[in-house]
């Protein structure tokens, strides 16, 4: 029962990572298809473009897991 839970856990963050990642390349979609960014938007799209890379890893990692289980 406790794998099953455990298992359970696991698609629901597998899930939760595959929006997260989803929205932040729309976001950076967005951006990269305008003519001209501000330095602040360029600060921005950089830490969209970090930030769905750390989650690609997180997804990665977890879906290395779930194989190895």
């Amino acid at each position: 029962m406790q794998k099953m839970s455990h298992k359970l856990e696991s698609k629901f963050e597998v899930d939760r990572l595959e929006k997260r990642h989803g929205a932040l390349k729309a976001q950076i979609a967005e951006l990269d298809g305008q003519r001209y960014l501000s330095v602040a938007e360029q600060v921005f799209l950089q830490d969209l473009k970090k930030r769905k890379l750390a989650t690609k890893d997180l997804l990665v990692g977890m879906r290395r897991r779930e194989v190895g289980d």
